[in-house]
């Protein structure tokens, strides 16, 4: 895994722009991950955003004339290289500083990244704001660990503005980790991700299990250290290999 320093602001970017550039190999080619705090994710897209923005308005202006605007900006040729590579990395850790439980309840926007295949959010907030772009990556995610950052899995999955039953599905992630997060249902959203092979929602308040009847690929189901009053059948998932519940791990075999 590499990681950028927690700086501010320009140096912030400056810093990040030297660090991506240097490692763009491992990071494209998915060996390092690159990782960043959720204020400097915010910043990074704020400064990409401002760039588009002038970029739309300038449309057919000379380069010069373009860059005589974006001086703000910092370094425009930097910001494009930073743009490019963004747009083809594979994996993604955003990491709060803070200590857990807390979180930080910085906005995420995850429009920047266009291919990711595995994505961590550690200590972020999606259930104060939805994270921009997150749904759009539905057509490429196969991994997705979210860790003391929701209240609920539909604010991970579904959108909130739309019935879940009109949301589109995840038909690429089979790995869901959701961790000591808050969660207190095992909401339909569940009903969205039908190429689930691994579900981890240990660590939360679940009462009952619940929507796993569209998971018809799930083998392996950790519902270690919840709330579980009883453990229902898992007759509605057809191939479930293991259960986990708290300290023990229960064998299914129901292929």
């Amino acid at each position: 895994m590499a990681a950028a320093e927690i700086v501010t602001g320009d140096r912030y970017l400056e810093k990040l722009v030297k660090f991506v550039e240097k490692q763009a190999g491992g990071l494209i080619e998915g060996a390092l991950a690159l990782k960043l705090n959720p204020a400097g994710l915010h910043y990074v897209h704020s400064r990409l955003d401002a760039l588009h923005e002038l970029e739309s308005l300038l449309a057919g202006a000379p380069v010069d004339y373009l860059r005589a605007y974006v001086s703000d900006l910092g370094d425009h040729r930097a910001l494009e290289q930073l743009r490019r590579i963004l747009r083809l990395l594979t994996t993604l850790k955003v990491v709060s500083v803070l200590p857990p439980p807390l979180r930080d309840p910085t906005p995420l926007s995850l429009l920047p990244f266009g291919r990711l295949r595995v994505l961590e959010l550690r200590g972020c907030d999606l259930s104060t704001s939805a994270a921009r772009g997150l749904l759009e990556l539905r057509h490429t995610l196969e991994k997705i660990i979210c860790h003391n950052s929701t209240d609920a899995l539909r604010h991970v999955f579904a959108s909130r503005i739309a019935e879940i039953r009109d949301s589109p599905n995840w038909n690429r992630l089979s790995f869901v980790s959701c961790p000591c997060n808050r969660l207190v249902l095992m909401d339909e959203s569940l009903q969205l991700l039908p190429a689930v092979e691994t579900l981890d929602l240990s660590r939360n308040k679940l009462e009952k299990v619940d929507n796993l009847r569209k998971c018809t690929k799930l083998k392996h189901l950790d519902l270690g250290f919840n709330h579980l009053r009883t453990v229902t059948p898992f007759s509605e998932v057809r191939i479930l290999h293991t259960v986990s519940i708290g300290v023990k791990v229960h064998v299914i075999c129901l292929l």
